[in-house]
């Protein structure tokens, strides 16, 4: 990134945060960009990986808005980031009780807002990608689910009960989510009657955006945010009316 897609206009615009509320009187800090054009767009809850909050979630929340998107991102870890794994698993344990409950609370914020038109995707890096899968399942009023890796373990079984469609996309070099684990999801996905889509990477590992990587890296990263675009592209009918 930057990445520009000549076949997608590209709007200018507007950045910021915000505090969502939750039911308890928390306040969940988040990202927020849009377009500036004054009318409504389909929404993106963007789910960070197990890292934090970070300069790449930011910067691809910019990208999906400058892609025709309305994109919250929630900061889950309160601002709290690290760049060490095993912190980051201490992280992940110390606020996974609640994840869900705030990613869930994000997506009915984003589906009510005034600049939304109501069609919403969940978008997870790693650990957002798991929680991706658990909102495919258990929000029936998504209408795609974008998996950039994650651990799917905990929902094979639960694949059958999605109503939104799934695009998981793995790097062929993925270290904690190993082939047969992805065999197992490409099965689970070839017995649902919904359009869910596994894509491997070749050349990627955990991460899909690195300065380091080579141009056959950066390839790959391009490619997975066009299969990202069309597959929302796909699901999400933009609403052209004028806000």
């Amino acid at each position: 990134m930057p990445i520009y897609h000549a076949s997608h206009v590209e709007y200018h615009i507007a950045t910021g945060h915000i505090q969502i509320v939750m039911d308890d009187g928390t306040q969940l800090p988040a990202y927020w960009a849009h377009p500036t054009l004054g009318k409504v767009f389909p929404g993106i809850a963007l789910l960070h990986d197990w890292w934090g909050f970070d300069d790449l979630t930011r910067r691809l929340a910019n990208y999906f808005a400058q892609m025709g998107y309305y994109v919250i991102a929630p900061d889950l870890f309160f601002g709290e980031q690290t760049t060490d794994p095993r912190e980051a698993m201490r992280l992940v344990e110390r606020y996974q009780k609640e994840s869900y409950h705030r990613v869930d609370t994000a997506l009915a914020v984003l589906e009510k807002h005034h600049q939304c038109n109501a069609k919403v995707a969940a978008i997870g890096l790693g650990m957002g990608g798991s929680l991706v899968f658990e909102a495919a399942i258990r929000r029936p009023d998504l209408e795609a689910a974008i998996a950039f890796g994650g651990f799917p373990q905990s929902y094979l079984d639960e694949i059958d009960k999605a109503t939104t469609p799934i695009l998981a996309l793995y790097g062929s070099e993925e270290p904690y989510t190993k082939p047969p684990v992805l065999r197992a999801l490409k099965k689970a996905f070839e017995k649902s009657p919904l359009p869910h889509k596994l894509e491997i990477l070749p050349g990627l590992g955990h991460t899909f955006f690195s300065q380091d990587f080579t141009p056959e890296q950066r390839a790959q990263s391009a490619h997975a945010l066009e299969l990202t675009l069309d597959f929302m592209e796909q699901h999400l009918a933009e609403n052209e009316d004028e806000s």
